[in-house]
């Protein structure tokens, strides 16, 4: 009922956020202007009293604009491409980095480079977001916010444990995950996602072994790696993990389980994203038994990690006028103000995670008073890389041959991979090829 009452809440305040602005864009404004809707698409979840605050003081500064939010649940950015195609996409409208490298090739986002050039702002807003999403000299995405990942530990056991800093390497993260097991009272000392998403966490691990699960061609087409010699090693270390007893037992854990079990001192390191401190504090953990560290490095020597976050993006099929107000509100958004604002009620509502906001003038531990090693942590993992090319349709072959090697004792490292390599290609990556070529 809770809930019931809070999306009608929310729908109610949309509506009347929508009727402030005047209605249609064919009505004018007290000014005289023309009103301009703008279609933006959101979550319930994300359209809290504090985002619908912020449209509604922007519309105020903008009174020939409106925003008219349509909710869109799951991930409102996946589904741009097909209402792009069905003419009814929204003007503006938050995009996963997952999904940016399709749209920047497909056509449908509008280059911001004159907007951006024009931006008094421009020089406050950090160059490597800037270059993350310009393809071919054209800017199509400002990130709005990122978060990296991490190893997350808890530092209560690593203390109890005798441990005085987090693992630099993964012989180091073995030797303390042994030291860390205590089955006894159900603590593991290594988590990591095995029935659920294993490719998500996986990549992370071919990447510090000094390669990747696939390669995108310059014509676009996309080639498996599965064999990589880092793929193996990755393989190989997850299999020295299990062997070491040191994973959760229950090896169809679910991602949400995972999460739970680090919050209630279960897990004593896993992979970590940034926007999950705010999680664990709500299932009752302690902010200050929550460390954060570089992930530690593989056979490459080199601590490697990703950044997953949103961009706005503008649609590149809708109205100058349209274009012109979605940029105000992206402008908004990203303002200095905004982002203050934004710290505030992190700190109000005790929600303080350490995100990446991509301006080079706001500092989240001044404005939030976050510990300040998390922050040497986030600034050392700025522009991490961008999630394994074609994640989303050969995801879950490389997932399958993880947890083969996780079940059976017995598996061969090389031919769990190349089997799935083989049938990833034949079923579904020679017909996504075929698509980009043309054919």
């Amino acid at each position: 009922m809770k809930k019931l009452l809070s999306v009608i809440a929310i729908m109610s305040m949309c509506l009347s956020l929508f009727a402030m602005g005047g209605g249609e864009s064919s009505a004018t404004s007290e000014s005289g202007e023309d009103v301009i809707e703008l279609t933006y698409w959101a979550t319930s979840t994300s359209l809290t009293d504090f985002e619908l605050s912020l449209q509604q003081k922007f519309m105020e500064e903008h009174p020939n604009i409106v925003i008219k939010n349509v909710i869109r649940e799951g991930d409102p950015g996946n589904d741009f491409y097909t209402a792009v195609a069905a003419g009814n996409a929204p003007d503006v409208v938050p995009v996963s980095y997952t999904m940016m490298e399709q749209y920047m090739s497909a056509g449908i986002l509008e280059p911001l480079n004159d907007y951006f050039a024009a931006w008094e702002d421009k020089d406050n807003y950090d160059p490597i977001y800037v270059d993350m999403f310009t393809r071919n000299g054209n800017l199509y995405g400002l990130v709005s916010w990122s978060a990296a990942f991490y190893l997350g530990y808890n530092k209560a056991l690593f203390e109890a444990a005798g441990i005085t800093e987090p693992p630099k390497t993964w012989e180091e993260a073995l030797e303390d995950a042994v030291l860390l097991n205590d089955p006894a009272n159900q603590v593991i000392g290594y988590g990591l996602l095995t029935g659920q998403w294993t490719e998500w966490f996986f990549q992370y691990y071919v990447w510090q072994a000094g390669g990747d699960l696939t390669k995108e061609n310059e014509n676009g087409t996309l080639e498996l790696t599965f064999t990589d010699p880092a793929v193996l090693a990755a393989g190989e270390y997850y299999k020295q993990l299990r062997d070491a007893g040191v994973l959760s037992p229950d090896l169809t854990i679910s991602f949400a389980d995972l999460q739970e079990r680090f919050a209630q001192g279960k897990v004593a390191m896993m992979p970590f994203a940034g926007d999950w401190v705010t999680v664990m504090t709500s299932m009752g953990m302690k902010m200050e038994d929550i460390g954060l560290a570089e992930f530690p490095a593989g056979p490459s020597g080199e601590s490697v990690t990703t950044d997953m976050g949103q961009c706005l993006v503008i649609n590149a099929r809708t109205s100058q006028e349209k274009k012109d107000a979605a940029w105000e509100y992206i402008k908004f958004m990203l303002s200095l103000d905004t982002l203050q604002a934004r710290a505030e009620n992190m700190v109000a509502t005790g929600g303080i995670s350490p995100m990446i906001y991509p301006r080079l003038d706001f500092n989240l531990a001044d404005a939030t008073g976050i510990p300040e090693e998390w922050i040497e942590v986030v600034n050392a993992t700025k522009g991490g890389r961008l999630e394994f090319a074609g994640k989303a349709i050969v995801g879950s072959y490389v997932d399958r041959a993880v947890q083969n090697i996780l079940i059976d004792p017995n598996a061969d490292v090389e031919r769990e991979f190349a089997d799935a390599q083989q049938s990833a290609q034949v079923e579904v990556v020679d017909d996504y090829n075929a698509e980009i070529l043309g054919n």
